[in-house]
């Protein structure tokens, strides 16, 4: 019998990513014994943040880092290459629908000397890999502190979040939903809005309550034609998209493109009739370095100079910023 899994939320824009692979700068592995675990990253080609993880002692190998999956992913090749038999399957959400996985049992996957996460773990290709191992979701990161530096390259994990200062870091408070997946609350012209965490997709996503709920205060709907969109399966199409500006307490996002569809995700998090934007890498980038607390639940940004990233290639994505509204 297939087990439920309740997978991932992934997404990647089949075109338009302009965002090439940089290499890592040096982020050297933390002291045996330190506070946390720290290793060099680098971008794919979609801009995702790629963390190197040891599966069974072997590798390292290239992972996704994904905030929107709550569990590890690993691909059909790795699997292969490892000698993995499949012990079972599962069934994976995605964006756009749920599907079987084949699933294969894992001892150990590490990120340096950390444990991460053990035993089934599903097996998934395609072009939403984009030719990595695997990802890395966050099954492992109950308690401790993610942080992913954009700028030097680098990503570290905390076992003890007390132990990395945020001092002058916007915050933003955050609920876990189904253990694992952030929600939190943001506003655009007084309209309360969810807003969901998700680093595993390259794209921003919105629920047709969203662009409803917004008709008429501050937030702009775009035609968008012959876009397509992949996960695991079946491409999505993409047709509307909603350009807004969006406040998360104290901090402020600016040219929020979310793509707008009746997305299977959002039905599946009980969300089709609250207005809600998952945002992705194309607007999670945009800070220096960001950091998610997984104990209290709150999700820190630090602030880029302004016109300092650029994502893409339409005029109004240069320039944009994630900043403190005190600074507006």
């Amino acid at each position: 019998m297939a087990r439920v899994l309740n997978v991932v939320s992934w997404v990647l824009l089949a075109a338009g990513a302009a965002v090439l692979a940089a290499p890592a700068s040096a982020c050297a592995p933390v002291a045996p014994g330190a506070s946390s675990v720290a290793g060099a990253t680098r971008r794919d080609d979609a801009g995702r943040a790629v963390a190197l993880i040891h599966i069974n002692g072997q590798g390292p190998f290239r992972f996704i880092i994904d905030t929107g999956a709550n569990r590890s992913v690993i691909s059909q090749t790795l699997a292969t290459r490892l000698g993995l038999d499949h012990s079972g399957e599962g069934l994976v959400h995605s964006v756009d629908g749920a599907d079987l996985a084949k699933l294969v049992n894992l001892e150990s996957l590490s990120f340096g000397a950390l444990h991460l996460s053990s035993g089934e773990t599903p097996v998934l290709d395609g072009p939403m890999l984009g030719g990595e191992h695997g990802l890395l979701g966050v099954d492992g990161m109950a308690g401790r502190l993610l942080h992913v530096d954009f700028t030097k390259h680098c990503v570290e994990i905390y076992e003890d979040p007390s132990r990395m200062s945020t001092r002058g870091w916007l915050s933003v408070p955050a609920r876990l939903r189904f253990g694992s997946m952030l929600l939190v609350q943001g506003e655009i012209v007084g309209v309360r809005v969810n807003v969901l965490i998700d680093t595993g997709s390259n794209i921003s996503l919105a629920n047709q309550r969203f662009r409803d709920a917004l008709r008429g205060v501050g937030a702009r709907t775009i035609e968008y034609r012959n876009g397509h969109a992949f996960t695991f399966g079946r491409p999505i199409v993409l047709s509307q998209r909603v350009w807004t500006r969006l406040r998360l307490g104290r901090t402020i996002v600016d040219s929020v493109n979310a793509y707008i569809g009746d997305f299977h995700i959002f039905d599946f998090w009980g969300l089709r009739d609250e207005p809600t934007v998952l945002i992705g890498m194309d607007v999670l980038a945009r800070s220096r370095e960001m950091a998610i607390d997984y104990a209290k639940g709150v999700v820190y940004f630090r602030e880029r100079p302004r016109g300092d990233y650029r994502w893409g290639n339409h005029e109004s994505e240069r320039g944009s910023s994630i900043v403190e509204a005190a600074n507006r």
